[in-house]
């Protein structure tokens, strides 16, 4: 029953999300607030133990996730953590394109790291307190045609907007962990 219903509210938010008008690209830029523009995103799993199998409404593909032996997993597929560090350097890519298209910047080839510290007393022992990302180190080199290196004014205007923009970095930021990052300009 839940499951059916699940569908429904799905095939009916599709169905709204379908025949809503499309939305501009200046609705989500620096000069043009869209307060009462969303995006729906909706994502559906089930599983057992500590693998799933994850699919998103309207979309043909899957993915699954599991973790590692350590904390109990196979170790069969990437684990959520993974996932979490995966989501924050590629939505900086995603924002980075976006915000490159609304400054009129070429951009190139981009290069991502992602480094995070979990500590593991919360999550793994049950000790007290909130499981959190003690630190995480994004790394971002990417090609543009903006002169001047990584110090240029326009590069950093273009590195803030992106950190400003991208849900996932606000989503790091919020949550208290200490997120730092490091952007390298390389020429087009």
């Amino acid at each position: 029953m839940a499951q059916s219903l699940l569908s429904t509210s799905l095939r009916r938010g599709l169905m709204t999300a379908v025949a809503a008008p499309r939305i501009s690209r200046a609705a989500f830029s620096a000069t043009h607030r869209a307060a009462s523009s969303l995006f729906p995103v909706n994502v559906h799993g089930e599983g057992a133990g500590t693998k799933q199998s994850l699919s998103v409404a309207g979309k043909d593909y899957t993915f699954s996730t599991d973790t590692y032996a350590a904390l109990g997993g196979d170790d069969t597929a990437p684990s959520p953590l993974v996932y979490a560090l995966a989501s924050l350097g590629s939505c900086n890519q995603v924002t980075g394109s976006i915000v490159a298209r609304d400054h009129g910047i070429r951009l190139g080839k981009w290069t991502v790291e992602v480094e995070g510290m979990l500590p593991t007393e919360v999550l793994v022992k049950g000790e007290e307190g909130v499981s959190n990302w003690e630190s995480v180190l994004l790394k971002i080199s990417v090609q543009t045609d903006i002169g001047g290196g990584s110090s240029d004014p326009r590069f950093q205007h273009f590195r803030s907007e992106v950190e400003r923009r991208c849900p996932i970095t606000n989503l790091f930021k919020l949550s208290g962990a200490k997120l730092t990052s490091e952007w390298v300009h390389e020429a087009l």
